[in-house]
């Protein structure tokens, strides 16, 4: 029956998410020793030191990165994340979480353009809809190529409203599109080298979802565009 079925599914879920999340948490693991072992070593000279040392806190940092990505997703899965619902101008959140990437957009080429909807309310955690934000304008940073990413926030007749950021580069493919919001998927398996864990995209639709929203991407030849719809306050 569909219960059973539920259960069966959530239940590979989860055996496939500790699956992914050793085999991730294997290799920053592996590093940190071999380093550790190396520095221990009596010819260890200081310039070799210094580099196993750095090596040992990257790895760390990213170790770090995992855990906590991890952790969200652990508290969205146990309900934390409704237990801090308010009333919150979404509005001036989404104006406010613009502000720290405008620096770094700009270092890398990009300028962030916004057309935000003023007044907009909605019931929800702002600690929550804040991090929602931050992953999708850091996703546009990390694979964007040179030229404007757009900000959106619009009502959608009375009861709705829609987020979009858009930006220009590689249109992602129809197979990733559908498979993107899973926990550790990544369209580039090479990213992980880059502390991205896939893990962004996934703690996004579990705050959506939490937020009785839904979320999705879309792509064409200039770029992609990701949407997500929001209840909000009449």
């Amino acid at each position: 029956n569909d219960l059973t079925e539920k259960l069966q599914q959530s239940e590979d879920l989860r055996r496939q998410f500790v699956s992914d999340a050793s085999h991730e948490l294997k290799t920053p693991l592996t590093v940190i020793m071999s380093n550790a072992e190396l520095l221990q070593s009596p010819d260890c000279g200081e310039e070799n030191r210094q580099k196993f040392a750095a090596s040992i806190l990257t790895m760390s940092q990213q170790m770090r990165t995992l855990v906590e990505g991890m952790l969200e997703l652990a508290r969205a899965d146990n309900g934390q994340v409704k237990k801090s619902f308010s009333a919150v101008d979404y509005s001036k959140l989404v104006a406010d979480a613009l502000l720290p990437f405008e620096p770094i957009f700009y270092e890398k080429g990009l300028t962030l353009q916004s057309n935000l909807q003023q007044g907009i309310v909605l019931t929800g955690s702002e600690q929550y809809l804040h991090q929602l934000v931050d992953v999708l304008l850091d996703n546009a940073g990390k694979y964007s190529a040179p030229g404007i990413v757009a900000v959106d926030l619009q009502r959608q007749g009375r009861g709705q409203c829609l987020l979009t950021v858009a930006n220009p580069g590689e249109p992602i493919a129809t197979e990733d599109l559908k498979r993107i919001f899973e926990r550790f998927y990544r369209t580039d398996k090479a990213r992980s080298r880059t502390g991205s864990f896939g893990l962004g995209l996934a703690i996004a639709q579990s705050v959506v979802q939490e937020h009785g929203g839904r979320i999705w991407a879309e792509s064409n030849v200039t770029g992609n565009r990701f949407c997500v719809l929001l209840p909000c306050n009449p």
